[in-house]
């Protein structure tokens, strides 16, 4: 029996060692992957190739969101630098003034009391200018003068006195009238020896939306507030030749809203002006074979003006303010991805003078930027020359040289020269120029770069 019972004993101890021995059932095999076709192969090499773009542009944004903390946070240290150091001076001031001030000062003598006056009595009570008036004409005596006209009938003999009513109808026939003065009068003496046929000479004359310009708008500036268009087929930017062609637009008009003139020669108005410039470019895209015209970039400027007139001189006074944006287009394809600095966003107050000498207009100014010395730097200047020659013919010869400076560029002249005709007998004429610039770049938030260009333009003042 015993022998019975270890024999099952054994035979269960074994089961359960084979049991557990047991190799696990196979894993399905994931059958072996395909050879891919030459079209999925390139779709795939484009899928690694956007993903390791994507990767690279995220990377780039990264660092130059970094910088720009770091940019920001230098600015800020400065900041507080500067006001840390202004409070410490302040406060070594106020030291210095408690030093010097005399110690003899707090002793103060007791003022000596002074005897009030005493109150005069009030003084009767003025009469009034019209109780003045009655009483001066009732002191004067009316003027008895006859004439024979007023009283052709001879003097009684007899000793009867004359009626009371009398004497007051010839009073009241023959009390001299008030001459009223004429306008004339009222003019000064350099106005007195003008015509007296001139509206200009009694008073001075007001216009509201007058016709023409106390000072021209500068046609060859490049930020003028007029409208115009041009092409650029040679077009270089830091010595490398632009593939296509840079087409600056602009829509503008600088339009005087009130004038006055005082005498003929001496005149000042106030001027609205408003601009949009626009610069697009035209170039053919190697990869999609077609011609491309997308907007690089629009500066968009607003002025108000005060033109001033004395003879031959003539004055502009200014306020404006001018902000640079870019283009999408522009930023799509550049894979602009992050803040960029921008130091055309700012106003500027500036004067410019000007003459004309034989048939040349002469101008210069300066001007200074209303804005923190942190965000831009501060002086400009501006000077030309523009040649035109009055005539009646429907076409005349013109040109001239613009020349700018800025502290923002370290002062590198920016030079835009022009030689062409004027066409038109009015105030509103066309000008066609061939035209040319050297300098920074005068438009767009990239003003460091070194440009220059070649090309025609079509310029007018719609105003």
């Amino acid at each position: 029996m015993n022998k019975i019972v270890l024999a099952l004993l054994l035979i269960i101890q074994f089961g359960s060692l084979a049991f557990a021995q047991q190799p696990a059932a196979p894993k399905t095999t994931a059958p072996a992957s395909r050879t891919l076709t030459p079209a999925e192969q390139r779709q795939k090499e484009k899928i690694d190739r956007e993903v390791q773009r994507e990767r690279q542009i995220r990377a780039e944004w990264a660092q130059k969101q970094r910088e720009y903390e770091a940019k920001q946070a230098e600015k800020e240290r400065q900041k507080q630098a500067r006001k840390s150091e202004k409070e410490r001076q302040q406060q070594e001031k106020e030291a210095g003034k408690s030093k010097s001030e005399p110690t003899s000062t707090l002793v103060t003598p007791a003022p000596t009391p002074v005897a009030e006056p005493a109150t005069p009595a009030p003084a009767p009570a003025e009469p009034s200018r019209k109780e003045k008036r009655e009483k001066r004409r009732k002191e004067t005596p009316a003027p008895a003068v006859e004439t024979p006209a007023a009283n052709p009938a001879p003097v009684p003999t007899s000793p009867e006195p004359a009626p009371v009513e009398a004497p007051k109808k010839v009073e009241k026939v023959q009390r001299p009238k008030r001459e009223r003065k004429p306008v004339v009068q009222t003019v000064d003496s350099a106005s007195a020896m003008a015509p007296v046929s001139d509206p200009t000479v009694a008073r001075p004359r007001r216009e509201f939306l007058p016709k023409g310009h106390l000072f021209e708008p500068i046609l060859l500036d490049p930020l003028e507030a007029q409208t115009y268009g041009s092409v650029l087929p040679l077009y270089y930017t830091e010595g490398n030749k632009y593939k296509g062609s840079i087409v600056p637009f602009a829509f503008g008009f600088a339009k005087p809203f009130y004038r006055r003139t005082t005498e003929p020669g001496r005149s000042t108005e106030w001027v609205l002006d408003l601009a949009s410039f626009t610069q697009f470019e035209a170039f053919h895209d190697d990869k999609l074979n077609k011609a491309r015209r997308q907007i690089m970039n629009n500066d968009y400027k607003i002025s108000i003006i005060y033109n001033v007139r004395r003879g031959a001189n003539n004055y502009r006074f200014r306020v404006y303010h001018i902000s640079s944006h870019l283009g999408d287009d522009y930023i799509y394809r550049n894979q602009i991805t992050a803040p960029t600095p921008n130091s055309v966003n700012y106003e500027q107050l500036d004067v410019t003078y000007s003459r004309n000498v034989t048939n040349w207009r002469l101008y210069g100014g300066a001007g200074i930027v209303l804005r923190k010395t942190e965000e831009r730097k501060l002086l400009s200047a501006q000077l030309g020359a523009f040649y035109k020659k009055p005539s009646d013919k429907a076409a005349r010869l013109v040109g001239g040289a613009d020349i700018k400076f800025w502290q923002q560029t370290d002062f590198r002249p920016g030079i835009h020269a022009g030689v062409g005709v004027e066409v038109g007998r009015t105030q509103n004429n066309l000008t066609f120029l061939l035209e040319g610039y050297s300098g920074f770049r005068p438009y767009s938030q990239y003003e460091n770069q070194q440009t220059e260009w070649l090309g025609v333009g079509l310029y007018l003042n719609p105003f």
